[in-house]
């Protein structure tokens, strides 16, 4: 401790003595407060000379002029309202084109035009129109967002001002037109010639009442029937999906079908020529045989050839059975079976000639038979022909015709299937949407319902207090009600309602409403130009008995102490030259202190502890306390990065803290706003005790470095 205070007093010699470093010390002293006196006080009454914005007006409106021959011309009375008003410099000008290029070069903040029907559309927009009065405010709002802000109070106080006009003259019509009806009433019989029409109203709308009831009832039959019928679309549009997809595959079958039939062709032309080529050789062998009696080779020959026809007679029984599967094909068949029977004369002829071995018989036996078998073999190939012409020309062609009409039925049928699925998907969606329309005007006529019921309600009470009392009475009931002073109730009705503010804390003016924001900010200030002129760290050398703690709160007292000098000025300055309101000035100027105590710390552990770093750390802090502390604008206002990282700082802590003090205290919150600033005080002895400790090396080192560079 006797080391701390005798580095402190040191310190504060070696300043005294030091003439240019005195006036230095003093400077550092006074430019924080400066810099917040400065601040409060362009800032002490923004909206006090709002009357030299320049604004243009001007009026196009024409006048309306009523049945009694009144002219009015609300537009002209507009213009003369603003003329009398000084909370701007309104510059009427003599076209809208003017107004709107004064708006665009900068020279008028804003420009107030009126249109030219707006008089008429006051007194008929429930009469002939419904169109609204409307005026066109044009601004510039590049030039200064404040002086939008101005504007935008101001046209917003005119617009209330046009409609309580609007207001005193619908409701002074309205109360005209009643002592109108009173005297209609008069001449159309009198009171209880009114109240038998009101009588008929009322039944009428008991009558109305029903027939809703009818029609919500009726809406509730149609939408379960809607229900069921969006259902069954449903289920039907799958059916309609799965035909489709089964009607495409049927297709590919057909496809597949007929490659195979044609192949069949093929194959059979090839088998029935090669028996073709076989039995024509055999003839001619057995002619040969003939002659020359040859046996051993013709029998040879006739086994081969059984053998092919038996081939053949298998493929033709295939497709026989094939074709019997199917309806419509019953020529085909018979033309099988007629070349089925060629083939199996030809077998038993073959099958005849090697019985029993007859091959080897004698010759004289073969040629017995000879001529009978080669009369057989030419019938037969005959018939092989003609079957094998009968299928390739009208066989094959008419079941690839049947084949591709079918194709092309399937084909349409998926077509068909798949739009009907669309069309039965749009049927579904318009069933939705009368669904949604039943429920939305069930809706509406209930509420039509329920305001016909009030209605009649109070007819009927009207009509029972009307009968139960003399016609004199009665008289004098309906002139009360429905007769009066247009004039007196238009200016009720324009301001029915007064609005009484009562300010909680209230406060004089801007300046002492920012005065907190600023005074926290030039302590941080000056807490950073101080660690910017003055050294943080004492050399070792002069101490060399003292501890690193010693030495840290023996600069550290010396920081305080000047914070401390800096922070009185501040606040002397708020109260008495720019006299502040504050409500507390003693608690004002502790807060002030504690703030100084608390941001003195910090910025002094930080900069001793990194140096440079620490600097601009202290700097960034700066930057975003300033934006996001809720000094100026709401902290619900500001971006939502700022709404979460706020607290962490200590601005606003010690913003709400001076508040407190300068418009009144709310129970204990001064304190609980003292404790948390007080948190960031704790944070800042960390720092300079034990954080640093690690970093005691690469500080040195980068201090050598940036020494070296020779410019820093």
């Amino acid at each position: 401790m006797k080391t701390i205070k005798q580095i402190f007093f040191t310190d504060l010699k070696n300043l005294v003595k030091n003439l240019f470093a005195l006036i230095i010390a003093v400077g550092v002293c006074f430019l924080p407060a400066l810099y917040a006196w400065f601040n409060i006080y362009s800032n002490w009454d923004p909206y006090g000379n709002t009357g030299q914005l320049q604004l243009a007006a001007i009026s196009l409106d024409q006048g309306y002029t009523d049945d009694d021959g009144t002219y009015k011309n609300v537009g002209e009375d507009i213009m003369e309202e603003l003329a009398e008003n000084d909370k701007v410099d309104w510059q009427f000008v003599d076209s809208a084109d003017e107004a709107l290029e004064g708006v665009e070069s900068g020279k008028y903040y804003a420009a107030l035009v009126i249109q030219e029907d707006f008089t008429y559309n006051m007194y008929n927009m429930f009469v002939s129109s419904m169109e609204e009065p409307t005026l066109i405010f044009y601004q510039n709002q590049k030039k200064n967002p404040v002086a939008t802000k101005i504007s935008d109070t101001i046209i917003g106080t005119v617009e209330t001002n046009i409609n309580e006009e609007f207001i005193k003259v619908m409701t002074s019509t309205i109360f005209a037109d009643a002592n109108d009806l009173y005297d209609d009433i008069e001449e159309e019989g009198g009171v209880d010639a009114f109240i038998d029409k009101l009588e008929n109203l009322n039944n009428d709308l008991i009558s109305y009442q029903d027939t809703i009831d009818d029609v919500i009832t009726g809406n509730a039959v149609l939408s379960s029937n809607l229900a069921k019928a969006s259902q069954d679309t449903e289920n039907l549009q799958q059916q309609t999906q799965n035909s489709s997809g089964s009607l495409a595959n049927s297709a590919a079958s057909l496809q597949q079908s007929q490659n195979t039939l044609n192949t069949f062709k093929d194959q059979m032309n090839l088998t029935v020529d090669t028996i073709l080529t076989m039995l024509t050789n055999m003839e001619n062998q057995l002619q040969q045989a003939k002659l020359s009696g040859d046996v051993d080779q013709m029998a040879d020959a006739c086994e081969q050839t059984l053998r092919d026809t038996e081939q053949l007679n298998r493929d033709i029984t295939a497709l026989s059975e094939s074709l019997a599967n199917e309806s419509g094909n019953a020529d085909a068949i018979a033309t099988l079976e007629q070349l089925s029977a060629a083939v199996d004369s030809l077998q038993r002829i073959l099958k005849q000639a090697d019985l029993d071995g007859r091959y080897d018989a004698a010759a004289e036996q073969v040629r017995e038979t000879e001529e009978s078998m080669i009369k057989d073999l030419d019938k037969a190939i005959a018939n092989i022909q003609s079957s094998k012409n009968t299928v390739n020309n009208q066989l094959i062609p008419q079941l690839n015709t049947c084949i591709d009409n079918l194709e092309n039925v399937v084909n349409n049928a998926s077509t068909l299937m798949h739009n009907m699925s669309g069309v039965l998907s749009s049927a579904g969606d318009v069933f939705g949407s009368l669904q949604t329309t039943i429920v939305t005007s069930d809706t509406s006529l209930e509420k039509t319902r329920d305001a016909l019921g009030k209605i009649s309600d109070k007819l009927s009470k009207a009509i029972e207090k009307a009968r139960s009392v003399e016609e004199d009475d009665r008289v004098k009931a309906l002139v009360d009600t429905l007769s009066g002073d247009p004039d007196m109730y238009g200016e009720f009705f324009s301001e029915p309602v007064e609005i009484e503010t009562v300010a909680v804390y209230p406060i004089e003016n801007y300046g002492s409403a920012v005065a907190p924001f600023y005074t926290v900010l030039s302590i941080w200030v000056g807490v950073i130009i101080m660690a910017a002129i003055i050294k943080v760290k004492v050399s070792k050398e002069k101490y060399p008995n003292a501890s690193p703690t010693e030495l840290f709160f023996g600069r550290g007292m010396f920081f305080l102490f000047m914070g401390q000098v800096q922070t009185l000025i501040t606040v002397l300055g708020d109260l008495f030259i720019l006299k502040i309101q504050c409500i507390h000035p003693f608690l004002f100027w502790l807060t002030a202190a504690l703030t100084s105590l608390t941001f003195t710390l910090l910025i002094y552990a930080l900069v001793y502890s990194f140096g440079d770093v620490g600097k601009a750390i202290a700097v960034v802090v700066l930057v975003l306390q300033i934006a996001g502390s809720s000094g100026t604008y709401p902290i619900e206002l500001l971006p939502e990065f700022f709404q979460k990282v706020y607290i962490f700082f200590p601005f606003p802590y010690a913003i709400n803290a001076m508040r407190e003090c300068i418009c009144g205290l709310y129970e204990a919150d001064l304190v609980v706003y003292l404790l948390k600033l007080l948190i960031f005080l704790a944070v800042g002895l960390v720092i300079g005790l034990w954080i640093r400790i690690p970093f005691e090396g690469i500080n040195h080192y980068m201090e050598k470095r940036m020494e070296d560079t020779e410019i820093m």
